[in-house]
């Protein structure tokens, strides 16, 4: 079955931080059934849910808080009430510090471990978004085999493509490793070779990564083989549009990312 196409918010967060619900309304024209909340910027989660509901716009994923410790109660609820089937981590906690060795990458797992065991009675998964610098060699092994080793299966991985090209490895055969972890994809294309420096920046949603220029481009319009890496996507079951930040008009670059990714039969829209 073909996936369905959703995008994560994050992409349009300074449409939505002037007007949230312009935004989304924007969104389901476009022909989008779904959507990736990070946030509410602009809006708050029961105001979201209620437009949602009036748009007929699904939230199967978001990325959120692990549900843990003073967070465990909010977060299920605020899963519950927008009826996410997975809490996906942008960055996971502690960032870049879980991949200083391999005691912290085990550590960090045991966490999702834990987050997936609370998160599996009230019916939604746990998952880890990568960005490059995730999927380095900590101690002689990379650090997501580590992860994927002491996790269940059950623990997803939003594997987001232009990422993985960025670090060196091939999209397809990533996919492949990650097997049925990976219901939930990030589609990003962009520039992957180009000469740019990624930094950490810290947002109201926690760290990003922003860059001294900007890579990210409409899917299909960069180096990514977004189609080769879909004919693998066995297990996928929604296909994310996301630009971190784009050159030009965002909103026409997502709108360039589903025309593509549904016109090419990689994900379907509600048009």
């Amino acid at each position: 079955m073909t996936p369905e196409i959703t995008v994560q918010l994050y992409s349009v967060r300074e449409n939505a931080s002037q007007d949230y619900e312009g935004t989304i309304r924007a969104i389901a024209d476009m022909g989008f059934g779904c959507v990736e909340p990070a946030g509410y910027p602009g809006s708050s989660p029961e105001a979201a849910s209620k437009l949602f509901a009036e748009l007929g716009l699904k939230a199967p994923s978001c990325h959120g808080a692990l549900p843990l410790g003073d967070d465990k109660n909010r977060v299920i609820e605020e899963a519950q009430m927008m009826g996410h089937k997975a809490v996906i981590t942008g960055c996971p906690p502690d960032f870049k510090e879980n991949y200083t060795s391999a005691d912290k990458v085990k550590a960090m797992s045991d966490l999702y471990c834990e987050a997936a065991e609370n998160a599996a009675p009230h019916g939604f998964q746990i998952g880890y978004h990568n960005h490059d610098w995730d999927l380095v060699d900590v101690d002689g092994t990379p650090g997501y085999q580590i992860f994927l080793e002491r996790t269940p299966e059950t623990v997803l991985w939003e594997a987001d493509l232009f990422w993985v090209a960025r670090a060196g490895l091939n999209p397809v055969d990533f996919i492949q490793e990650i097997g049925a972890r990976g219901t939930f994809l990030h589609f990003k294309d962009g520039m992957v070779k180009e000469d740019a420096t990624f930094v950490e920046a810290e947002t109201e949603d926690g760290k990003i990564m922003v860059s001294t220029s900007k890579p990210f481009m409409p899917a299909g319009s960069g180096q990514v083989d977004l189609l080769a890496a879909s004919k693998v996507a066995s297990h996928t079951q929604y296909v994310a549009v996301e630009l971190d930040s784009y050159e030009g008009d965002m909103m026409t670059a997502v709108n360039q990312s589903y025309d593509y990714l549904t016109g090419q039969g990689i994900a379907t829209g509600t048009k």
